[in-house]
This record gives structure tokens, C-alpha cells and sequence, in this order.
């Protein structure tokens, strides 16, 4: 438990037990017959009981500054009375800041001078003593209750401290793969819509005189142009608005559409054949949206760099995996397998547990394989 306005607490304890012993030596003054004169025992308890206003600060010094001032006053012919109360709030200090050791030797020493209350006093009765023995282990007892609850406390404020870090930890690598997801989305996007309008714009300008060909890929650069600016104005709104993607996002590309991708190839001059092997069978989302853009970005990279290459797709659907194979006549830039475009399909295959290799091969061809495990949908 923690008190909000600890030096009020305090303040008010003090005057508390003040008063207590202004009463008593008032009181007993006339009938004292120590050597401590009536005024010295006045000061001698004030002094000892104003010191625990600073008992949180220095526990130790003020719990011997009032053991001191009880043990005098009552060697001097007076009772403890305020001084031997505040002795139990100064000990119930010493148990809530301090060690153990040192609650252990303060609790010695307040036995210590209670023996020696009892043998300089001649009307001392055993009911003292038990009610000594009461107020002492309370105070040892609750000080120590009240340390463990500020170490829970503590500990727990600690859990929590680490726990938001490791929210907002968690905030940055999700928001730092989102961001990594929508780059290479953004990627996909325009590697390959730019690669088709290029090529298309290139058809259009090297045949002047052929209008139907110049208006076909006009044709195809206004739908690939439509396309590409809808599917950026849905990521951009993904980085705007997150909260908002579920209602508003249109669904990824599938493993149906990849006959209009295929379509669309053809349409730019590329010659695209397509073969599948083994019955084909229902993929999650993830591995659609996968092979999807590994297809994409590879068909895009052959019409880049390769526009007049033969292109062969091969997908084959096995029992434990499902390989995604591209293979074009043509040695394509970065061969070694290290360009952007191969660093995003690699990523891409490893996220769902795959691989993909690509590279040149003799008679100057170049193949792409993606080996991805098998995770039917649900």
C-alpha cells in the first residue's frame, strides 16, 4: 500500500503522539523521582518524536534517535507514554524500508530496552509486558506485510512496464511487415503493369500504319493502366486506413484468375504456353495469393527483359507439395538469382515453408522453380 501524501500522515502522527506525551509528563511531573527534571523529559520526548517526520527518509537514525529518548525517559522516573509509541511506528519503519537483518536487530533492541523499562521500574506488572510483546510483533508483523505488497507491487508494476514494451515491439514488426507486404505488392503491381504498357506503347509507336494494332494496344495499355492504379489506391488506403481493409479491400488474386494473367501476356506478344500436372487441388489463400505473384513477377520479368522468348508454365500438383516451374529461352538480367525481383519471390516462397531457385541453364535458357508444401484450405 502506498500513501499518496506521506509528510500529512506523518504530520498528524506526530501530533498525535505529542500530545500523548505532553499529557503524561504533565501529569506525572510532580510525581516523578528520577534524576530527569520535569522541562528536560518535555524535550526529550519532543525531540525524539519530532524525528519521525523524516522516518521514510533516514529509518535507521530515527528509530535509534527514539529508542534513545524512550529508554531516557523512562530510566528518568517517566513513562514512555508518546516516545514508547512512536518506538513501535519507528520499528514498523525499520520493518517496511529495511532488511531483515536489520528488522531483526531493531526488534532485539526494543526487547532490550523494554527489559530494562521493567527492572528500573518497581510497579512494573506482567500485563506490560504482554501488551510490550503485542504492540512489537504487530508492528514487526504489519511492516513486513506491507514491505512484501510494495515488492508485488513493484514487481508487477515491472511485468507490466515489460509487457507494454513488448506490445509496442510487437506494433513495430507488425507495422514494419505490413509495410514490407505492401512494398512488394506495390512492387508486383508496377513491375508488371509498367512492363506491359512499355511494351505495348513500343508496339503502338513501331507500327504508325497499322491501326487496329495501334488501337489493340492502346486497348490493353487503358485496362492494364485501370487495373494497376485500382490495386495501388487499394494499398494506399491499407496504409491510410488499416482498421478499414476487411470492408473495403477487394479479395487477392487467386489461382482463378491466372488464365486472364496468361491472357493478358499473350495479348503483349508473349509466347505463353501453359501445362499442369496432377489433379489440382484447393490451396489456402496465402499459397493462392503465393503462386499467384511468383507466376506474375516471372512472366513480367521474361516480357522485361525477353519480350520475343518462348515461355513455358508448368504447374504440378503432388501429393506432399506443388511446384511452380517458369522457363523461357532467354538468359535474363541477374541470372545469378540476386535481382529484386527474385529477392521478392524467394521471400515470398520461404514465408509458406518453400524454396525457389532460379538461374540460367545450358543451350541459353533461364528457369525459375518454386517448390511450395503442400496446406489445403479449409
Amino acid at each position: 500500500m502506498t500513501v499518496k501524501r506521506p509528510l500529512v500522515v506523518d504530520s498528524l502522527i506526530v501530533v498525535a503522539l505529542l500530545a500523548v506525551h505532553l499529557l503524561l509528563v504533565r501529569e506525572f511531573g510532580d510525581k516523578a523521582t528520577g534524576w530527569l527534571p520535569n522541562w528536560a523529559a518535555a524535550v526529550v520526548g519532543v525531540v525524539g518524536i519530532s524525528t519521525l517526520l523524516v522516518r521514510r527518509r533516514w529509518t535507521r537514525t530515527v528509530f535509534l534517535v527514539v529508542l534513545v529518548a524512550s529508554l531516557t525517559l523512562v530510566l528518568g522516573g517517566y513513562p514512555s507514554g508518546g516516545a514508547g509509541l512512536g518506538l513501535q511506528v519507528a520499528l514498523y519503519t525499520v520493518a517496511v524500508n529495511s532488511s531483515l537483518v536489520s528488522t531483526v536487530v531493531a526488534a532485539a533492541l526494543t526487547l532490550v530496552a523494554a527489559v530494562t523499562s521493567y527492572v528500573s521500574n518497581a510497579d512494573f506488572h506482567p500485563v506490560v509486558a504482554v501488551l510490550d510483546v503485542v504492540l512489537l510483533g504487530g508492528s514487526i508483523g504489519l511492516g513486513m506485510v506491507t514491505r512484501r505488497s510494495r515488492q508485488r507491487s513493484a514487481q508487477l508494476r515491472e511485468v507490466v512496464s515489460q509487457l507494454e514494451q513488448a506490445r509496442e515491439q510487437l506494433k513495430e514488426e507488425a507495422a514494419l511487415l505490413e509495410r514490407t507486404r505492401i512494398a512488394r505488392e506495390l512492387h508486383d503491381i508496377v513491375t508488371h503493369s509498367l512492363g506491359v504498357i512499355a511494351v505495348q506503347a513500343g508496339v503502338a509507336r513501331a507500327m504508325p500504319d497499322d491501326q487496329q494494332q495501334a488501337r489493340e494496344a492502346l486497348q490493353v495499355i487503358e485496362a492494364t493502366s485501370k487495373d494497376a492504379l485500382s490495386e495501388m489506391r487499394h494499398l494506399l488506403g491499407a496504409l491510410r486506413v488499416p482498421e478499414a481493409l476487411d470492408a473495403e479491400l477487394r479479395p487477392q488474386p487467386t489461382l482463378g484468375q491466372l488464365e486472364d494473367l496468361f491472357q493478358t501476356m499473350r495479348d503483349v506478344g508473349l509466347s505463353l504456353t501453359v501445362q499442369t500436372e496432377g489433379e489440382p487441388y484447393p490451396l489456402t489463400a496465402g499459397r493462392e495469393l503465393t503462386v499467384y505473384r511468383i507466376i506474375q513477377e516471372a512472366l513480367t520479368n521474361v516480357l522485361k527483359h525477353a519480350a520475343h522468348a518462348e515461355v513455358q508454365v508448368r504447374l504440378r500438383y503432388l501429393d506432399d507439395h506443388m511446384s511452380v516451374e517458369v522457363l523461357n529461352d532467354h538468359v535474363l538480367p541477374h541470372a545469378d538469382g540476386h535481382g529484386h525481383g527474385l529477392v521478392g519471390m524467394r521471400e515470398r516462397a520461404v514465408v509458406c515453408g518453400g524454396t525457389l531457385d532460379a538461374g540460367p541453364l545450358p543451350g541459353g535458357r533461364f528457369r525459375m522453380v518454386a517448390t511450395l508444401p503442400r496446406e489445403l484450405a479449409a
